[in-house]
């Protein structure tokens, strides 16, 4: 029955004559594919339509593939679909360097070999690039790419406390830190949060702890400077940092520390519910069960399953997450995802955990899909939504055209 999956979703291409140009938000759907039915083998095309989500109703996409798979194509896919059917700010992480790259685009020849929609992204008005590369912990920048340092403006004392106290220690000093956090005007630099702090303290000089605190302090505004994930000179706001017209790239290719990469997310997410509440946007997420793995905690884990729990139904937002472990990745997460794709061969110990939490039923479906198909090409798999859950189709996701 499943058989002519193997030439049903190979459908011929129309042979591209000249470049298109496509600007924001001017276009109703965008295809990325082709699905189909496995019961009636007619393939149809397969369309990412965020109109279909409105706020109230956000959206979680889950991708499940092996390396090489085509999960960063697909997420190029839908990033570059969105910014043609929308306005809405995109913000998405890098693992890898280079793996997004929205002003990269295949040649016409590369375009008429395998079929890719020969189109190129106009820059928003006023821009001179559809992106902007956020690096953190890089001294030599390159064109598009910008700074990253989490302003200390935009955070919270106990997430920085978390953050730092592994190298200073706790104590109840921390508690003037706190009290201090607490009016937004002393922490819009580390000049005036240490005028803030030494002007409390004077009430503790006659205290048998003052030197402790006082030591404790100090070491706290070393630290501060000293590390170069923060930016704690300038006022910096979060406006200031991401454009809501070009799609925003935090590059985390340079940060090894598993801790100081999900410092980063959790931070930015925060920076990002701030800033647009209530308003929908594109948050894209790679190797998301090194975020948000099921052992364990931390901040990244905690922004993650709040993203996907209240910001993608409150707000409307649209959420792309990507992982080839996904028996490692938070239960919370597994259940939320309103649509699952499943590309390529994965072992069946990996896919367990998925189709027990999955609100798409892929129950027996996989088993009988890898017993019928072979040599599954890149981009291959298994698609099903919450919209109709008993009925997982067959899906052929297509090049994208940028990225």
């Amino acid at each position: 029955m499943l058989k002519p999956i193997r030439y049903v979703l190979a459908p011929l291409h129309k042979e591209p004559t000249a470049v298109e140009f496509k600007y924001r938000g001017l276009e109703r759907r965008v295809k990325i594919g082709y699905k189909c039915n496995p019961k009636r083998p007619i393939p149809s095309p397969h369309y990412f339509d965020p109109k279909m989500y409105k706020v109230e109703s956000g959206k979680v996409i889950l991708v499940v593939a092996g390396k090489g798979m085509g999960k960063t194509n697909l997420m190029r896919n839908i990033i570059q679909a969105y910014y043609r059917t929308t306005t809405n700010p995109i913000i998405v992480f890098q693992e890898k360097a280079g793996d997004l790259n929205f002003n990269r685009y295949p040649t016409l020849r590369q375009c008429m070999r395998l079929g890719i929609e020969y189109i190129r992204l106009a820059p928003p008005v006023g821009k001179n690039s559809v992106q902007r590369y956020l690096v953190p912990l890089r001294d030599k920048l390159k064109r598009e790419e910008v700074k990253y340092k989490i302003p200390l403006c935009e955070m919270d004392y106990s997430s920085l406390e978390k953050y730092v106290s592994k190298r200073i220690g706790s104590t109840w000093a921390g508690m003037i830190l706190e009290r201090i956090w607490q009016n937004p005007r002393n922490i819009q630099n580390i000049h005036l949060l240490r005028e803030a702090v030494y002007d409390e303290l004077v009430k503790f000089e006659d205290d048998k702890l003052y030197e402790q605190m006082l030591l404790f302090l100090e070491r706290f505004f070393q630290i501060l400077e000293m590390d170069e994930l923060l930016e704690v000179h300038k006022a910096v706001s979060a406006e200031t940092i991401f454009d809501d017209q070009q799609i925003n790239i935090v590059d985390l290719s340079d940060i090894s520390d598993v801790e100081q990469k999900q410092f980063v997310v959790a931070q930015t997410l925060k920076m990002v519910e701030r800033l647009y509440k209530r308003r929908e946007c594109f948050i894209g997420i790679t190797e998301t069960h090194v975020y948000a793995p099921e052992a364990g905690s931390n901040p990244a884990k905690d922004a993650i399953v709040r993203l996907v729990t209240v910001l993608a139904r409150s707000y409307g937002w649209i959420v792309f997450l990507e992982t080839q472990s996904p028996d490692a990745l938070e239960r919370i997460v597994l259940e939320n995802a309103d649509e699952i794709y499943i590309l390529g061969y994965i072992q069946k110990s990996k896919l367990s955990k998925l189709i027990k939490c999955s609100s798409v039923c892929f129950e027996g479906f996989v088993d009988k899909y890898y017993k019928v198909v072979e040599d599954i090409p890149k981009g291959r798999g298994i698609w099903g939504s919450v919209t109709n859950p008993t009925k997982p189709y067959l899906v052929q996701i297509l090049r994208s055209p940028v990225g």
